[in-house]
C-alpha cells in the first residue's frame, strides 16, 4: 500500500452553541489525532485504543455501497474498510478542513481526499462530509456523505 497520511489544520468552529456541543468538537479533534497518528505507524485502528471512541463503535458510508456493504462495525470492521478503501491507491491523504458544531451530540466535519490510483497514476481527489455522533463523551458512529452538503443537512445545518 502507498503512503497514508492525514493532515489535521486548525478547523473553524461555528461559536453560538453550548459548551457540552464545543467539548464535542474537542473529542472528534482529539479523534481525529489519535487516527492520524496511527496511520504514521500503519495503523488506522490505533483509534481504537482511544477512551473517545466506544468499542462498538459503527462506520457508515450514506448514499452508496462499497464492496457490497454500506456499514461496518468496531474496530475491525473500520480497518477493514480503511485497507480496503484506500488498497487501490497511492500517496492517499485526508485533510480534515472544518469541524462543525451540530445540535443532538453531533459534529460535523468537511474534509478532502487526496490521492493517485496504483495502476492508473490518475489523480483523485473529493470533499466528504461526515457526521460524528457522540453519547457520554465517546464517538459511536460516523456517517460520511459523498457531498458535504448532505452532511450538514444530515445535521441539521446549512452551509
Amino acid at each position: 500500500m502507498g503512503k497514508q497520511e492525514a493532515v489535521l489544520s486548525s478547523p473553524s468552529n461555528s461559536s453560538a452553541t453550548p459548551a457540552m456541543s464545543q467539548n464535542n468538537v474537542e473529542i472528534v479533534r482529539r479523534v481525529y489525532e489519535a487516527w492520524s497518528a496511527g496511520l504514521e505507524r500503519d495503523d488506522p485502528g490505533a483509534v481504537f485504543d482511544s477512551e473517545d471512541v466506544a468499542g462498538d463503535f459503527e462506520f457508515a458510508i450514506e448514499g452508496f455501497e462499497f464492496e457490497g456493504r454500506s456499514v461496518w462495525r468496531g474496530r475491525e470492521g473500520y480497518v477493514e474498510w480503511f485497507r480496503t478503501w484506500t488498497a487501490e491507491f497511492e500517496d492517499w491523504s485526508l485533510q480534515l478542513e472544518r469541524l462543525i458544531e451540530a445540535r443532538h451530540n453531533r459534529v460535523v466535519a468537511l474534509t478532502y481526499q487526496s490521492a493517485r490510483g496504483k495502476a492508473s497514476g490518475a489523480p483523485v481527489e473529493v470533499r466528504l462530509g461526515s457526521v460524528w455522533e457522540l453519547k457520554d463523551g465517546r464517538v459511536v458512529r460516523l456517517r460520511t456523505y459523498l457531498d458535504p452538503v448532505e452532511a450538514l443537512e444530515a445535521a441539521g445545518l446549512r452551509e
